[in-house]
């Protein structure tokens, strides 16, 4: 499926409402924080997302293992690359990122995820 299709689907439904609590417990995970250059919500007003770090298109799940917070500008900026190229590019560009590997990024992933408390109900 190219891109293209992908984001014309029918009923597309972001990836954070599919996962639903998993999705949560990937952003308490990551300290509510994008895994690549820190920016926060509070401290920037950065829109996070979850990125795959196999991106889907070279087959990569959504597996809390295979999934970070970041950034939409890291989001974008990273597109289909490797987790290896994109820090190369990064670094090219001379983006402050807070990893200097892939591998530190994979171990950060691979933590388990938090507990949450329990929603109210409205």
């Amino acid at each position: 499926m190219t891109r293209e299709e992908y984001a014309a689907r029918p009923r597309r439904e972001s990836l954070a409402k599919r996962l639903g609590k998993v999705a949560r417990q990937i952003h308490a995970r990551d300290g509510h924080a994008c895994r690549y250059c820190g920016a926060t919500a509070q401290t920037s007003g950065a829109a996070l997302q979850l990125d795959h770090l196999t991106p889907r298109a070279a087959g990569g799940l959504d597996n809390p293992a295979n999934l970070v917070v970041a950034c939409r500008r890291c989001n974008a900026a990273r597109q289909d690359r490797s987790l290896a190229a994109w820090i190369a590019y990064a670094t090219e560009l001379g983006l402050a990122l807070r990893v200097s590997t892939a591998a530190q990024v994979r171990g950060l992933a691979r933590r388990r995820l938090p507990e949450l408390p329990a929603r109210r109900a409205a």
